[in-house]
């Protein structure tokens, strides 16, 4: 199944910036998310690129009732919706762009994974001072320390 993956998703990657700009999911910890989605909506300006937030642009309720004040953060979640729901955005995706910033976060690490093992390819931003960890660079197709340092990728290799 990886290897059919990886074929489907080069293919794609040749056709990147030829006929279509790709589209990315965006994994990171919960707690950064109003400062990512301000990155996020900067970027895809910029870019044209398509960058897919769990957090706002996938039907999260939860999200609106913690943001106001209502509910907690896993008072209304269902782990058999959330789940299947975040891993068919990382794969329908053409890869994934993750920030590991020293905020507890299971669910970024995860999506991480679940993209290797789908072959799509994960760019990393470790914020952390831990951007040399094992299990990071072995799942990662390229890690940065910087936001800057993605967006100059983006915009020379991917765009």
């Amino acid at each position: 199944m990886r290897l059919l993956n990886k074929l489907k998703r080069s293919i794609r990657n040749i056709l990147w910036g030829r006929f279509f700009k790709p589209n990315f999911y965006l994994a990171h910890p919960f707690d950064t998310r109003h400062d990512i989605r301000k990155w996020e909506l900067e970027v895809e300006k910029v870019t044209g690129l398509k960058i897919i937030n769990p957090f706002y642009d996938t039907p999260r309720d939860d999200v609106v009732g913690i943001d106001e004040g209502r509910d907690g953060r896993y008072e209304k979640l269902d782990p058999l919706e959330l789940v299947p729901r975040d891993v068919r955005a990382i794969r329908k995706a053409d890869g994934v762009i993750a920030f590991v910033t020293g905020d507890l976060s299971y669910g970024t690490i995860q999506e991480l994974v679940y993209a290797y093992l789908d072959a799509a390819p994960v760019y990393l931003v470790c914020t952390n001072g831990h951007e040399d960890h094992p299990w990071l660079v072995y799942h990662a197709t390229k890690v940065f320390t910087t936001r800057e340092e993605l967006e100059e990728f983006l915009v020379f290799h991917i765009v």
